[in-house]
């Protein structure tokens, strides 16, 4: 083989391996780790009909925008009197957010859930609509 053809296979995979390299690096965007750690506040509320129902538990899952199938499979949970918690330290990501109450209008168990993305907010209010569980 000659001397010339060695040079011109050897540039080639050169310029292959540095495309190769960029385009790893250009390409991958890693989406935001949702958790503990952050600067966002959430206060959250549960309401069923637009009443605040104040015996409620909110359960928080990271990372997901639909909802689990488990309770033991969400991240955090924070059980409330007087309907409304707050939620500090919050990362940018993704969170699905489920409520639990008791709705003494009605006697009966009400939930419900809500996706939702934080994406550089400080503070935000969230309601959490609940209907009856059927």
């Amino acid at each position: 083989m000659s001397h010339n053809k060695v040079l011109t296979y050897t540039n080639t995979f050169v310029i292959f391996l540095c495309f190769l390299i960029i385009s790893l690096f250009s390409s991958c965007k890693k989406k935001p780790s949702a958790g503990f750690g952050g600067s966002t506040t959430l206060q959250l509320t549960a309401k069923h009909h637009s009443v605040i129902i104040d015996s409620v538990t909110f359960y928080v899952k990271f990372n997901t925008l639909d909802a689990v199938s488990n309770l033991s499979e969400y991240n955090y949970s924070v059980k409330t009197n007087n309907g409304t918690v707050t939620i500090s330290e919050l990362k940018d990501g993704e969170y699905y957010i489920y409520a639990v109450g008791w709705d003494p209008s009605i006697g009966n168990e009400v939930n419900g859930g809500i996706p939702y993305k934080i994406s550089g907010e400080t503070n935000k209010s969230l309601i959490v609509a609940v209907t009856e569980k059927h």
